[in-house]
């Protein structure tokens, strides 16, 4: 499976139609992905992107990573960031997520973001917890599919 993944349609992060960051997240081998432009719009010093929002899309591909290989709808119970190198506006970057293990129901995911040359600018490591109160049913009705492709459309389909 590889393309495009839906949009929630109300999240800041991947909605498509909040006002924030609108990331269109990726799925191929394994590993979700997303590239963006640092907007001035969410700078903290001037010129850099706050670490609120760098931290936000760490979260992101790691929720979605955990969500594609699992199915499983979590919160983030845990989360430890290392700001390497500043993201600076008006600059194109990569997030990626990725599970590392799964623990009874804990889930422990990783995310970097990466500059055009590859150098890695923030990493995460975080800790999520599977949400019993939500199903898939719950969740489906708040995904965004335009620009989705087939494949990905299928994997969401409910049994």
């Amino acid at each position: 499976m590889t393309g495009l993944l839906p949009g929630y349609k109300t999240c800041f992060f991947c909605g498509p139609a909040t006002g924030g960051l609108g990331l269109e997240i990726q799925y191929a081998d394994g590993t979700v992905f997303c590239e963006f432009i640092a907007d001035q719009r969410f700078q903290g010093y001037d010129g850099m992107m706050h670490g609120g929002i760098v931290a936000g899309i760490l979260d992101e591909v790691m929720w979605w990573a955990l969500f594609v290989e699992t199915k499983v709808i979590s919160a983030t119970t845990k989360m430890e960031i290392e700001f390497k190198r500043p993201i600076i506006s008006k600059e194109t970057y990569r997030a990626k997520g990725q599970v590392l293990e799964v623990i009874h129901n804990t889930y422990n995911v990783t995310g970097i973001i990466e500059n055009s040359s590859g150098h890695v600018c923030a990493k995460a490591n975080g800790y999520f917890r599977r949400l019993k109160r939500y199903t898939m049913e719950d969740v489906m009705k708040h995904l965004d599919f335009r620009g989705v492709p087939q494949e990905i459309r299928s994997f969401f389909q409910l049994k």
